[in-house]
């Protein structure tokens, strides 16, 4: 683990802060669940004490934190709960080693081409069951769980074959799924941002580092923040802003290259990067942003992300699509999904991220909605799994639902919408 000194003293120091008021306890959502996590308050602020740096850990339970920040959320007095936890993963998994199935689920970005170039063949292989529990018996990858299926060709791939045009240059910070598993996400924010008059511009770029973060691989995280700092500062010093569509990989970017991590330049970089909604919705608010849209009578249900919730900017998302004319939206109003990046996908985490996600499913069977809609992947496999109901990011049915210059009138194309969106109309 790589952090500094300085920080490490400064995060222990803020554990002492914990007034035990047990907010944190009332919103986690894996101590909701299990009796084997005692919540982030234990976890976190409160082993903290009880921890010295050269004696093995105990508390081989810190693992089952899901890395949701529900808990920082409620803090009053701004107590760094979640790091303290993530602190005190990596000094256990660091004792412990990790397995190779974790590193397997952090590294996609390494074998995510092979999956791409041999996608019809990759894709029927992760859908056989006998494979499935291959995979569980090698790796612990629970056998139920929803992994997702690779498309070809990439995103990246596809943005070469064309010529983006536009009156102002903005960079797309696009991330790792989208690239490989959900191109039609980066299509979607591509031909969005060419209709309002903007050029793309897809930097050079690595995984955020999220996963490896998340794992608690704190130097594998640090050097991909580093290499795309290194990028990304170059973007933003050349006069453009940086816009993500994933809220995973924003709040890395945002929060953790720079109160973590404390990667020098991000700090800069953060004051240039923003969600795609946010940035739609400033246009908006500043009389920018000139949307013209066909009538989509849909009734959909928005869930806003755990991550998107810890960057602090509301749900600027749902905020645009009531634009969008008879177009019935809804928040569901739960917490977490239980995926939690790679969580959801390990055999001893399963359940739990299945529990966790019930009040979710139960909600969404409450509002009986036609399509859901949410910013995160982990998120969109998740409630998938969960309710069998077709899961957009809300940038693909705004693209779906512009109207192009040369419709005379906003008019009803309700059913062609539909189908364009694979829901039955």
């Amino acid at each position: 683990m790589t952090l500094s000194s300085k920080k490490r003293d400064s995060l222990k120091r803020n554990a002492d802060l914990c007034i035990r008021c047990a907010n944190c306890m009332a919103v986690c959502p894996v101590s909701r669940v299990t009796p084997l996590f005692p919540g982030p308050k234990h976890a976190g602020p409160g082993a903290e004490r009880f921890r010295r740096p050269g004696e093995l850990s105990v508390d081989e339970w810190v693992d089952l934190c899901i890395g949701c920040h529900l808990c920082d959320s409620v803090c009053p007095a701004g107590v760094p709960i979640s790091e303290l936890n993530l602190l005190a993963k990596a000094k256990s998994l660091d004792e412990r080693g990790r397995p190779f199935r974790d590193w397997l689920l952090t590294h996609s970005y390494l074998y995510g081409w092979g999956g791409v170039l041999f996608s019809p063949l990759t894709n029927r292989l992760l859908r056989n069951s006998m494979v499935k529990r291959l995979l569980e018996t090698i790796l612990k990858i629970h056998r139920k769980s929803p992994l997702p299926d690779y498309q070809s060709p990439t995103f990246r791939q596809w943005f070469k074959g064309r010529s983006s045009r536009g009156g102002k240059k903005i960079a797309y910070f696009y991330g790792c799924f989208t690239n490989t598993n959900e191109i039609d996400v980066g299509k979607a924010t591509v031909e969005v941002l060419e209709a309002i008059g903007f050029e793309v511009v897809l930097p050079p770029q690595d995984c955020c580092g999220l996963p490896m973060l998340g794992n608690g691989d704190f130097n594998g995280a640090i050097k991909k923040g580093r290499k795309n700092l290194s990028s990304l500062l170059r973007t933003i010093r050349s006069g453009m802003e940086v816009l993500y569509t994933s809220t995973s990989c924003g709040f890395m970017i945002k929060h953790e290259y720079a109160h973590l991590l404390e990667l020098p330049g991000s700090e800069d970089l953060a004051k240039h990067t923003f969600e795609l909604f946010e940035f739609l919705r400033t246009l908006k608010e500043s009389g920018n942003l000139n949307f013209h849209f066909k009538k989509l009578p849909v009734k959909a249900g928005y869930f806003a992300p755990c991550h998107l919730r810890a960057l602090g900017i509301g749900f600027p998302a749902f905020e645009i699509l009531k634009l969008i004319p008879g177009l019935e939206s809804k928040v569901i109003e739960a917490d977490c999904c239980g995926m939690g990046g790679t969580f959801g996908f390990k055999k001893e985490k399963y359940e739990i991220a299945e529990e966790i996600g019930k009040d979710l499913r139960e909600a969404i069977d409450r509002l009986n909605p036609e399509l859901i809609l949410t910013e995160c992947e982990g998120c969109r496999l998740q409630i998938r799994h969960l309710t069998g109901l077709k899961v957009l990011h809300p940038i693909q049915i705004l693209r779906d639902a512009l109207r192009s210059s040369s419709d005379q009138e906003v008019f009803d194309v309700g059913d062609a919408l539909k189908n364009k969106i694979g829901l039955k109309s």
